[in-house]
């Protein structure tokens, strides 16, 4: 706490209105508006990047100080201990400085150009004479001065947070150790299957062009880890996510997007939207900006660290991203050799594992030593099992190159067509849905990533061995991706779900959290700018289990003389299924569906563990094709009603979920914390970070944006929460884009 009070007793804050700042010879104009965002005029790209880097350091040094130390395993030397498992996995899982230095090498000529002078412009920032956030006094640290490796570890870190996807394969391992334990390895197995399916008929995708699934196929698969190694690893992960939350580094991820055609809007004009969720801070884990040189004009939200707009539009198209959830990390087995543990059997030989003896200078003078072990695959799994000679690696489809991301995302800010749009979103490969709209009327989809092409027979849900008989066949060519332009139907939308029916998606079927963004976009033939932005609070709101199961529960009900089962069914059939103060529709819901997963999944799923919503979220849709019965789109292999009456159980369901009453069931709004000084708002989570509507005029883009809770760090300037009312009202302000509105 008292790191962040002295963080937030600053120097004079940045004033709004216009400013020079000289680079050499060359001036650079800055408009700040009412709002404190930075409009950076100058001649050259790379003059405007140096601004960025100077500007960001006026609002947001400490942010980005920590983001670099951070993403370098390197947070201790300013949070002290509470950063050490952050720490240790970065250095585990990362880079040394000579390989974010390769990777920023192996970048295109602009993309090395940005990074550059982006560095120069935050350490001209650093030499200026500006004073330094009090923290660094308090702390007796003197930050060091910026490297172009500092902006690749950044973006780096956030194309990981936000694109890595996959390596559970030891989690799902474990499961399946539990289950058998419970019910024997033959029925383990298949229930496995049937919440991990890896295609589902009824799984809503972005191409809309949803399939029945491919018949079943066999498997390759390797234990997992011992119950005790387990144990310590899940340990570490749990360490790891805390260590993260703990000192502010990016911890949470989501995002919703979706694109009309000028056939889906009123006004005839392209519609855009995006909303990356990457949870809620002071300072948020972004800011924004305004770049205007000769060949850029683009602006939007970027990470303070990282040269450029990350997502948001130019003066020819917008564009936005979410995560896209695709498998990139694969966990593969090693044997140990007994005589040595440094060694593996890999290909018929022991080979070495690459050591790197890395230190994390502690805030306080501590030096803590990490040893870092990597095979031919990639970092380790957690510690090896020498116990049972053996340990787990991974091997990351993107590792060493995630800079393309970086350089991709820079590449869509110059981007003038949907074409150039498209060599920039094939260049990304970290795992991302990347969404465009350009003012000629086109709007594209591609599911961005280097996904990886396995072996036949390689179950990507479980580790596999990793002697070499199992290794990729290669990287899927980008041509190959889920992508389209100017789909029939006029839109896309998603939120983080299937990109098309023949994707490999574990776990994703019919239940879709994003039902009321179609519900909208489909029953409306035409929208407004205003009514696209509106669609984000009412997807929040929507509680879209209520759409699956309240026709079931209701069926159930009819006819049933018991009172609480009809005063139950009476909520839900008055209930449109949006979450209002005092509403008891989506307390009974919630209650309904933990007690009836109980009844039906709880001879083989801990009480405890149906009570958390990562547990829920598997056990959602198998719930739904169990009661469903013949009508289901999707047929489960495992006989979990084992002849009970259904409908009994639901109404069984609905009797204990109304105990208390209607009054025990009043919804009450949450509260979104944004810490620091701003505190706890009402509102619900499912809500972008950033959320910005864009519409394509012939005139130019007309964007609407909300970056909560302000723009600046300092507690000096009213930019540090001036956003936050419009956070509470579901609003949006208009982003100043010509600068003859620069007054």
């Amino acid at each position: 706490m008292r790191l962040v009070l002295s963080l937030l007793i600053l120097a004079a804050p940045a004033a709004d209105g216009w400013e020079t700042l000289k680079r050499g010879d060359e001036e650079i104009r800055v408009y700040r508006d009412s709002w404190g965002i930075p409009h950076i005029f100058a001649r050259t790209p790379e003059a405007a990047f140096w601004a960025q880097g100077y500007l960001e350091c006026q609002d947001r040094f400490f942010e980005m100080d920590l983001f670099r130390r951070g993403a370098k395993g390197r947070a201790s030397e300013l949070r002290g201990r509470e950063a050490l498992a952050n720490d240790r996995d970065r250095l585990r899982r990362g880079y040394t400085d000579e390989e974010l230095r390769a990777m920023f090498e192996a970048g295109s000529e602009r993309f090395r150009r940005a990074v550059a002078a982006y560095s120069e412009g935050v350490n001209a920032w650093m030499t200026s004479g500006a004073p330094l956030p009090p923290v660094y006094l308090d702390l007796k640290e003197t930050p060091p001065p910026w490297t172009v490796t500092d902006c690749v570890a950044v973006g780096v870190s956030m194309a990981r947070r936000f694109g890595e996807a996959g390596d559970n394969e030891l989690t799902v391992a474990r499961v399946l150790a539990e289950l058998a334990k419970k019910v024997g390895e033959p029925d383990a197995r298949t229930i496995v299957d049937d919440l991990l399916r890896e295609q589902d008929a009824a799984a809503p995708t972005t191409l809309q062009d949803h399939l029945r699934p491919k018949a079943d196929r066999k498997h390759g698969r390797a234990p997992g880890m011992s119950e005790d190694a387990y144990a310590r690893y899940r340990a570490e992960l749990d360490a790891i996510a805390a260590s993260r939350a703990a000192i502010g580094m990016p911890v949470y991820f989501g995002s919703n997007a979706w694109v009309a055609a000028p056939k889906k809007s009123a006004s005839g004009n392209p519609l855009l939207y995006g909303g990356p969720m990457m949870g809620f801070g002071t300072p948020s884990i972004c800011n924004e900006i305004h770049l205007s040189a000769a060949g850029l004009e683009a602006a939007g939200m970027t990470f303070p660290g990282a040269p450029g707009v990350m997502i948001g539009w130019n003066g020819s198209l917008a564009w936005t991203t979410t995560s896209g959830g695709s498998d990139l990390v694969d966990v593969y087995r090693l044997e140990l050799n007994p005589e040595d543990p440094g060694e593996y059997r890999y290909q018929g030989a022991w080979r070495k594992f690459e050591v790197l003896d890395r230190e994390i200078r502690v805030h306080g003078g501590d030096v803590e030593k990490v040893r870092v072990l990597r095979s031919v695959y990639g970092p380790m799994a957690g510690e090896p099992d020498l116990k049972n000679h053996l340990a787990y690696t991974m091997k990351m489809s993107f590792w060493k190159s995630e800079e393309r991301t970086f350089e991709g995302v820079l590449d869509m800010n110059f981007a003038r067509t949907i074409g150039d749009f498209q060599a920039g979103a094939r260049k990304i490969v970290t795992s991302h849905n990347f969404f465009c709209a350009t003012k000629d009327g086109h709007i594209g989809f591609w599911f961005c990533g280097a996904h990886p092409v396995r072996k036949a027979g390689h179950d990507p849900r479980f580790p596999q061995d990793g002697k070499g008989d199992m290794d990729w066949e290669g990287i899927l060519p980008a041509e190959r991706w889920p992508q389209a332009v100017d789909p029939e139907s006029g839109y896309f939308a998603n939120w983080n779900n299937k990109p098309t029916s023949t994707w490999p998606y574990a776990g994703y079927g019919q239940i879709f959290w994003g039902k009321k963004i179609l519900d909208v976009i489909e029953g409306e033939k035409t929208l407004s700018a205003a009514r696209f932005g509106e669609i984000a609070r009412l997807t929040a709101y929507h509680a879209y289990l209520a759409d699956y199961f309240a026709p079931i529960i209701i069926e159930a009900a009819s006819g049933n003389d018991d009172p609480d089962v009809k005063e139950g069914a009476q909520i839900l059939e008055q209930w449109d299924h949006q979450c209002v103060d005092g509403e008891p529709g989506p307390v009974l819901i919630e209650k309904w569906m933990r007690i009836a997963m109980l009844k039906l999944f709880g001879t083989f799923v801990d009480p405890m563990l149906l009570a958390s919503r990562d547990v829920q979220k598997y056990l959602s849709d198998p719930l739904l094709y169990v009661l469903l019965g013949d009508r289901s789109l999707v047929k489960l292999k495992y006989d979990y009603a084992k002849g009970r009456d259904l409908k009994a159980l639901v109404r069984d369901a609905l009797k204990e979920a109304m105990k208390g009453g209607r009054a025990a069931l009043a919804w009450k709004e949450p509260l979104v914390d944004f810490g620091g000084g701003v505190g706890k708002v009402k509102s619900m989570r499912g809500r972008g970070t950033y959320q910005m509507v864009v519409e394509l005029t012939p005139q130019g883009p007309r964007a609407m944006t909300l970056a909560a809770p302000g723009q600046t760090e300092q507690s000096g300037s009213k930019h540090v929460q001036d956003q936050v009312a419009l956070f509470q009202e579901w609003g949006y302000k208009p982003f100043v884009w010509n600068r003859e509105e620069m007054k």
